[in-house]
């Protein structure tokens, strides 16, 4: 005998319910880290926590994606997040414009690179700029790509490393064993980027942007720097100033892959070109793989 619908639906129901008790519930702490998050201003901050914490504690990023996060103001919701994360991660060397604008507890702050503030280089004769969507902007008065040096990317990985210590105290030998592995390979692509710099000395660089201060002064590659997007074409007067740049041994380093009709241009001038992504907000890959494709293209030129 066929059972009307609505005697199934309920024998279903049932069973759901039933499927459901045998279940195990989660524990008080698990349940208690589903709900805690850390938020991270930059992607090297992200990576470096993510690292660290093998994935228990969610890192988000709030900055959009192909948004500057140096220049990222957040919404409201955003701000709501900001709030109730148990950690917020700073780059420092001012690079959270928005810092001063919201009402955040100093106790869940984390300036990475605080301990090597005399490290930090000062600016001078800051020129305003565009990029991106963000608009007309000036950069602060200190450089603040400090992980583009590996020795300041290590510091601030151990500065996360004692922050998440102090704050999740169970896991301190986990984090500690995954900030060894992490500063191996940090200190490698140090030495990786020393070994490519040797054979870049005594030709003219050229940056697209100046935002490889530290990269420069860590690695020794002094260049002359511009304010060029990878995706718009210069005007006639920024090719003619970078052609009185080229010294005929020229090496143009991008943040990011130029257009096709901007590479061309560059070719048919007998300019070399390589893309070095300082990674900032990458959301394809991880940050320590950009940055070991960064090491590869660099040591072929």
């Amino acid at each position: 005998m066929q059972l009307p619908a609505r005697y199934l639906s309920f024998i279903m129901l049932l069973l759901t319910v039933i499927a459901c008790g045998d279940q195990q519930a989660p524990t008080a702490q698990q349940q208690a880290e589903r709900s805690q998050f850390i938020v991270a201003a930059n992607t090297p901050l992200q990576y470096f926590a993510q690292r660290l914490l093998d994935g228990e504690i969610e890192v988000r990023m709030l900055a959009p994606e192909k948004t500057d996060p140096a220049q990222w103001l957040p919404s409201v919701g955003d701000v709501l997040q900001l709030q109730q994360a148990q950690l917020i991660l700073l780059n420092g060397a001012g690079y959270s414009n928005w810092l001063s604008k919201v009402s955040i507890s100093d106790s869940i702050l984390v300036n990475t690179s605080s301990t090597v503030r005399e490290r930090w280089i000062e600016l001078e004769g800051q020129v305003s700029h565009s990029h991106g969507p963000t608009g007309e902007h000036a950069h602060g008065s200190y450089a603040y790509t400090t992980w583009m040096d590996m020795s300041l990317a290590q510091i601030q990985a151990k500065a996360i490393a004692s922050a998440l210590q102090e704050r999740w105290p169970e896991k301190i030998e986990g984090i500690d064993r995954n900030l060894a592995a992490l500063l191996a390979d940090l200190n490698e692509l140090d030495q990786g980027f020393m070994t490519a710099a040797t054979r870049l000395r005594g030709r003219q660089l050229v940056y697209s942007h100046p935002v490889y201060q530290y990269f420069e002064r860590r690695y020794r590659l002094p260049g002359v720097s511009l304010h060029w997007e990878p995706d718009h074409m210069p005007s006639e007067e920024h090719w003619t100033e970078l052609q009185g740049l080229n010294s005929g041994d020229i090496l143009f380093i991008w943040e990011a892959k130029p257009a096709a009709e901007i590479a061309d241009r560059m070719r048919k001038l007998d300019i070399e070109f390589v893309v070095f992504a300082p990674a900032a907000n990458q959301r394809e890959k991880d940050w320590m793989s950009v940055q070991k494709e960064n090491h590869a293209r660099l040591s072929s030129k």
